[in-house]
């Protein structure tokens, strides 16, 4: 019979005679699934749905949006824009009622193949929640062909060919993409990264170097490649791509994580890391081919404390 006006067999602390009640907030979905410390992940690298059964208590979720790195440009192209990532202090919070929530993954931009053609933004990623979070894929670098030297408009700017201007940024950690430079060596701009501005190129060195992206582990101390298979190799996301150069006049270094310039006709470095982009591609004779960009992210973590 009741004790002190309580059921049998349950404590007041939340303890039956079987030991712990079980939490009946039980989301679903994500490619990596993990707790660590006192928080449950759930990391989605490719788009997918966050399912909700119940939420009785109102918990709330965590979650983080990375936009995908964009590709770089060719034959004396500018590096690709590393993605927005969206969150107030990189997160933003929600109280997900039972459902079912879509989250889409941005692909990661194309390189450009020859200078008919710019690096191809990023792909927008987003969680549809109670309001829809969406992260900027980055801007596109610029390429050498007439009326493409500009690089793109994007979550982190892209940068520019000989000449012209980097793109301009826009959404959280975002940065703008190198001017490039028609004197000396010539070189191109890099492409903007989260934490700094793609660097301009240069008369004397060439190409200039991607903006660094983001460290994992300042946005969360728990991101790291031994606590998830996701983030092996990685260290930081949404880096910008280096600026290519002019007959082996020298090519800007990517920000960690993203692709790297070439001054020749080689094809330039890929983005490794997430949000983070491609080189782009130098000339010396012949036209080199830009680097492709990194795919985003969607992370949602929640206390379980």
């Amino acid at each position: 019979m009741p004790i002190n006006g309580m059921r049998a067999g349950v404590s007041s602390r939340g303890y039956g005679e079987f030991g712990a009640i079980a939490d009946p907030f039980q989301p679903t979905g994500g490619n990596e699934v993990k707790t660590v410390g006192t928080y449950k992940y759930h990391i989605f690298t490719t788009s997918g749905t966050f399912g909700v059964t119940t939420n009785p208590n109102n918990k709330t979720v965590s979650i983080m949006v990375v936009g995908a790195g964009a590709g770089g440009g060719a034959s004396q192209g500018g590096g690709g824009g590393g993605g927005a990532i969206e969150g107030a202090s990189y997160w933003q919070s929600q109280t997900l009622s039972a459902g079912s929530y879509n989250v889409t993954i941005g692909n990661g931009g194309t390189g450009a193949q020859d200078n008919t053609t710019k690096g191809s933004n990023g792909g927008n990623s987003s969680f549809a929640g109670t309001s829809t979070i969406t992260a900027l894929g980055g801007g596109g670098g610029g390429s050498e062909g007439t009326g493409l030297r500009a690089g793109s408009t994007g979550g982190s700017g892209g940068g520019s060919s000989i000449t012209l201007t980097g793109g301009s940024a826009s959404g959280k950690n975002t940065n703008i993409g190198g001017n490039g430079i028609s004197t000396g060596v010539r070189g191109c701009g890099g492409g903007g990264g989260a934490t700094a501005q793609g660097a301009n190129g240069s008369a004397t060195t060439g190409g200039g170097a991607g903006g660094e992206g983001l460290a994992l582990t300042t946005i969360d101390s728990n991101l790291t490649s031994v606590n998830f298979t996701s983030f092996s190799g990685m260290t930081k996301i949404s880096s910008g791509g280096g600026g290519g150069g002019y007959a082996d006049g020298g090519a800007g270094a990517g920000g960690t994580g993203a692709g790297a310039g070439t001054a020749n006709t080689t094809t330039a470095g890929n983005g490794v890391s997430y949000g983070s982009a491609g080189g782009g591609g130098g000339y010396s004779g012949g036209l080199g081919k830009g680097g492709n960009g990194k795919s985003g992210l969607v992370i949602v973590r929640y206390s379980i404390a």
